[in-house]
């Protein structure tokens, strides 16, 4: 064998010997996708988590954000069905668009059944948490954290809504969750099930009346621009979760996922501590910048509210279980 025909052999065995190396040094690549804009203080968490991960992995894992469900084309269900699939590693949404999955996902939805962030925080730190989270895994991916999308508020063209008749036959644009369209129609009101997206334009046009939604949705859509009133009602608690793929998580070593697992709740937490910061803010903007008329109802009012929807839990008792709805709080007379 001559010399060069040795030293080519040579090199070509080092570099060989040398990929398997560089490729261990290679990151792992992730897709963390979210619901809602870079802008929205859900992404405060999904940042948190991504850096906390890196950190503590030493950069074996880099995991890129996209906002408004890009992977998905914009399709919330589809981008949860691609979370379940896999194709998506890490995912954010809300309780509710979860509720498509497995209905009792709705449970912290249900009308003014956590109304205070002092009873959010007694029953999801508790087991109405770990209820989620069982729920969730249920579901076909692994619950990380919970953080908050929060209360959902109500705004309208025609008058102030402070007592139930004030609903009567109010065409209301509502989420396409059937505990949402029972709801309205057991208050008297017209609901009507549509994207947020279409909200504006619908109210420009007279299509419907009034909405509902968090404050946060209600100013970043420019809903406010086009109503006249506004009720801070409380009446509906929507949380964040967040997930991993159950195909992601069958890769992970049991020392990665102790990583994921706590990095997923810190980031929540921050997420939620966030989000209630901004609310003080939100109200402040509503009520200094939109020229609406604002109502706070007292308790004697929400009880009124509370009254009129009580028909939706004997509704909905069957589906979602009496155990649940009193982990949650409510107990059947």
């Amino acid at each position: 064998m001559s010399r060069r025909l040795f030293l080519a052999i040579a090199l070509l065995s080092a570099l060989c010997l040398a990929l398997p190396a560089a490729a261990a040094d290679k990151p792992i690549e992730l897709k963390l996708s979210t619901a809602v804009p870079a802008t929205s203080h859900w992404h405060i968490g999904a940042e948190a988590f991504v850096k906390m991960v890196e950190e503590r992995t030493g950069g074996r894992y880099k995991i890129r954000i996209f906002s408004n469900d890009e992977l998905s084309g914009g399709n919330q269900v589809v981008g949860i069905q691609m979370l379940q699939q896999g194709v998506i590693d890490l995912h954010m949404h809300d309780a509710l668009l979860w509720s498509n999955f497995n209905a009792k996902l709705a449970i912290p939805a249900f009308p003014f059944l956590l109304a205070s962030f002092a009873e959010v925080d007694a029953v999801m730190e508790g087991k109405g948490g770990e209820a989620l989270r069982d729920l969730v895994s249920k579901s076909g991916a692994v619950c990380l954290g919970i953080g908050e999308s929060g209360h959902r508020q109500i705004v309208n063209k025609k008058h102030p809504i402070e007592k139930p008749e004030d609903l009567k036959g109010l065409k209301l644009r509502v989420p396409g969750i059937a505990m949402y369209v029972d709801l309205f129609k057991v208050l008297g009101a017209d609901p009507i099930a549509m994207n947020q997206s279409e909200v504006y334009t619908s109210l420009q046009q007279g299509a419907i009346d009034g909405s509902e939604n968090t404050l946060d949705l209600l100013i970043t859509q420019n809903t406010l621009e086009v109503v006249k009133y506004i009720t801070l009602w409380n009446y509906s608690y929507d949380p964040v979760i967040f997930t991993a793929s159950d195909k992601l998580w069958s890769t992970l070593s049991d020392e990665d996922k102790e990583i994921f697992l706590a990095a997923g709740k810190e980031a929540m937490a921050i997420q939620k501590a966030a989000k209630r910061d901004l609310d003080v803010q939100f109200i402040e903007k509503v009520k200094r910048d939109y020229g609406l008329e604002v109502t706070e109802l007292t308790d004697e009012q929400i009880k009124a509210f509370k009254d009129a929807a009580a028909p939706i839990y004997e509704q909905y008792r069957e589906a979602i279980g009496t155990e649940l709805f009193e982990i949650y709080g409510h107990s059947f007379k």
